[in-house]
């Protein structure tokens, strides 16, 4: 099945709006030279010994940096505006070459600080044009302190909160692009390396996301887990059960035609709430949870068919 990139799919979309444009203006054609992505892919923490490694973390980030940046047909962002902020490496030897390929195109590759990822927040930040696309992806644990999501870098001590990076942070740098897509999956039920498996940890259960959020123009966060839950890995596919469904619909097995925000996080929900009925929980009834402002769902971001 063809696939045909954002640019195409505004193009087909007329004068959806992506972002906030003001009244009587036609949005920008969106080029993916313009956009800017942050991949963040912890395995590995340095500095607090008692935190389980993320097992695919890095290959969560690869995978999905390669997806969204290496093919011409569904290319929101382009290799060289590229950075991933990794702790560890990646599992899978078909990770490792995506890896190899992505620098080899003008891929960065960073640590995954706390200070490192918040200079790279600002930097990529920076780099984004009206018509083009803020992604920021991270893949590690996610901890739950009174109502406030919080993820943890390489270097971060989880009894010290300010070594943290809180998911509002995220929310506000990125709130300042036209065009922002936020894609956490973190809340790991294994938090602690001493933990016995089948017991989850609820400091690192979802915390419940706003459906909406005031003030915050043309962004969309999507969450791996919902509120109070957890998220997982897959072992046959190497990578978060939420990343390797974001894969798929992006590969446009989440429709024919046009794929939107909301239809992505549909597509994600049921495959992910199947996979947890199979493999953790049958009585679930949410698996993800899906944030944004104004019709940003309606947000195209590949189009899917036989012909382009």
């Amino acid at each position: 099945m063809a696939v045909v990139g954002l640019a195409a799919a505004l193009t087909v979309l007329g004068d959806l709006r992506a972002g906030p444009v003001p009244s009587g203006r036609t949005p920008p054609k969106f080029d993916p030279a313009h956009s800017a992505a942050l991949f963040v892919g912890v395995r590995n923490f340095t500095e607090d010994r008692t935190l389980a490694n993320v097992r695919y973390a890095v290959d969560d980030a690869v995978d999905l940096a390669y997806a969204v940046s290496m093919d011409d047909d569904s290319r929101l962002v382009v290799p060289s505006r590229v950075v991933l902020a990794l702790s560890g490496q990646a599992q899978k030897p078909e990770s490792q070459r995506r890896l190899e390929e992505l620098q080899a195109r003008g891929a960065v590759v960073v640590s995954a600080s706390l200070t490192r990822i918040l200079s790279q927040l600002d930097a990529q930040r920076g780099r984004v044009a009206d018509d083009g696309l803020l992604l920021f992806c991270f893949a590690t644990h996610g901890v739950n302190d009174e109502g406030t999501q919080f993820l943890l870098a390489a270097d971060s001590l989880l009894r010290y909160r300010q070594t943290l990076l809180s998911e509002a942070t995220v929310r506000q740098v990125a709130s300042g692009a036209a065009r922002s897509l936020i894609l956490i999956d973190a809340c790991r039920q294994q938090l602690r390396a001493d933990q016995r498996a089948g017991e989850p940890d609820p400091r690192s259960a979802a915390v419940l996301l706003e459906k909406r959020m005031a003030r915050i123009s043309g962004q969309v966060v999507f969450s791996a887990a919902a509120a109070g839950a957890y998220a997982y890995d897959d072992d046959q596919r190497g990578n978060g059960v939420f990343t390797a469904n974001v894969i798929d619909a992006l590969h446009c097995r989440a429709a024919t035609g046009v794929v939107t925000v909301e239809r992505l996080a549909t597509f994600v929900e049921a495959r992910v709430l199947d996979w947890i009925h199979r493999n953790r929980n049958p009585r679930a009834t949410h698996a993800t949870q899906l944030s944004y402002e104004g019709d940003t769902n309606r947000m195209p971001l590949v189009v899917c068919g036989k012909g382009r």
